[in-house]
């Protein structure tokens, strides 16, 4: 009986997520033997007859084109063991591991793939970017993903600090802590291969890390957030909601877009606004005084639901997490953008987005005399330390006008 490949759905292998990954199967006089392709899809969108995915899934052109790709590799492998009177089961299944599936920029492509597929958004966003950076630090060298070591690390960390050129003539020169946050998402990916036991060793626990160095945060003066408060503008329009979001942000400990966008009126309950925080799954509890009220008013209609959104930035429920991500995300440029807008009729030279609210509300809370503690439990933050880096600057700055007002009276 001649040899036969084809490609299955290994049921015995499904995920916890529902899917089942798809694997090459090599068949000989009865006897069968597997290869993964790294491809994973629910039942429904595998087509058994065709050995194809189906149009249906979102990325089935992708995916497709990766079996096929693979397919037509082991065809070859299967092609020269034969012209060479060497082939059997065993030596196909050992010939078709082809490098360059089991190389560093293939892993990081797969990985990609799983985040998405798992509606990881914002996890899948940063590791595209950094997918990217990665191919041209590469370039056409085949790097075995067991072959990477703490070296290559420092040396893509390099490559990230000293602004070489990409293919498109762009300088990458990221500063020291953005470099860190991207080691931090590559590293996601190793952690991952060394729970499935792809790499035996951890190949950061050797790395040399840039040092961090002391944020940019920009805020804004409780002047300056008065002064957009008191901007007069037409009632309805982009930019008059663009500032009740922002101040109702700031009146709030400096609640972040994406939950501003999903407050409920259900989240209003006796006088208080509580609310899970989505970065962080901490429950936010926040006593609605007179200012925010005022905001409030402003949206609460006679026919509102409990279930209705409180301001009106997303267009329909969205209840697929990776949709409602890019939809927040979309929503988030319009608003800084208007906050551009805003900033500059007010008269302020800062070019600031919406999260200088939370920056701003920090400044202002220490100014005020709030201890670390309370600021702490206002942002949200579930350590000290947290709070006490986000402050770190912002102290500084008090200090140093502190010393001014001592000695240049």
């Amino acid at each position: 009986m001649s040899l036969t490949i084809n490609l299955v759905q290994l049921k015995r292998k499904k995920k916890k997520d529902g899917t089942i990954p798809i694997y090459i199967r090599l068949t000989e006089n009865g006897k069968s033997r597997y290869k993964s392709t790294g491809v994973a899809v629910l039942p429904k969108y595998w087509n058994k007859e065709r050995q194809e995915i189906r149009g249906s899934h979102p990325r089935s052109t992708v995916f497709n084109d990766r079996l096929e790709t693979q397919l037509l590799e082991a065809e070859k492998k299967k092609n020269k063991l034969k012209h060479e009177d060497k082939l059997d089961l065993d030596s196909l299944k050992n010939h078709i591991k082809e490098e360059k599936y089991n190389s560093f920029i293939s892993y990081a492509e797969r990985y990609l793939e799983e985040l998405d597929q798992d509606d990881r958004y914002w996890e899948h966003k940063r590791f595209k970017v950094l997918l990217g950076q990665l191919k041209d630090f590469i370039g056409n060298r085949n790097v075995p993903i067991t072959k990477v070591d703490a070296g290559l690390i420092e040396e893509f960390q390099e490559y990230l600090l000293t602004e070489p050129k990409n293919k498109e003539g762009k300088k990458v020169g990221n500063n020291p802590n953005t470099v860190r946050r991207k080691l931090r998402t590559l590293k996601g990916m190793f952690n991952k291969l060394i729970k499935s036991k792809k790499i035996k060793q951890d190949p950061f626990l050797s790395v040399d890390k840039v040092k961090e160095v002391p944020a940019d945060r920009t805020k804004l003066s409780y002047d300056q957030i008065k002064s957009i408060e008191s901007l007069n503008l037409e009632k309805d329009s982009s930019l008059w909601h663009t500032r009740n979001y922002f101040m109702y942000s700031f009146y709030n400990a400096g609640i972040r877009f994406g939950d501003l966008c999903t407050l409920k009126w259900e989240n209003i309950v006796d006088g208080k606004l509580t609310y899970n925080m989505r970065k962080t799954g901490t429950q936010k509890r926040i006593k609605q005084r007179k200012q925010s009220n005022r905001i409030l008013d402003f949206y609460r209609k006679s026919d509102v639901a409990p279930e209705d959104y409180i301001f009106p930035i997303l267009d329909e429920k969205i209840t697929k997490p990776r949709v409602l991500q890019r939809k927040i995300s979309s929503k988030n440029v319009i608003v800084n953008r208007n906050l551009d807008t805003l900033a500059k009729k007010a008269g302020i030279e800062a070019k600031i987005s919406f999260h200088v609210s939370r920056h701003s509300f920090s400044q202002y809370a220490l100014e005020e005399g709030l201890d670390l503690y309370q600021i702490s439990k206002a942002l949200g933050h579930s350590k000290l330390k947290t709070t006490e880096r986000y402050l770190k600057q912002f102290d500084e700055e008090l200090l140093e006008e502190g010393m001014d007002k001592l000695f240049e009276k």
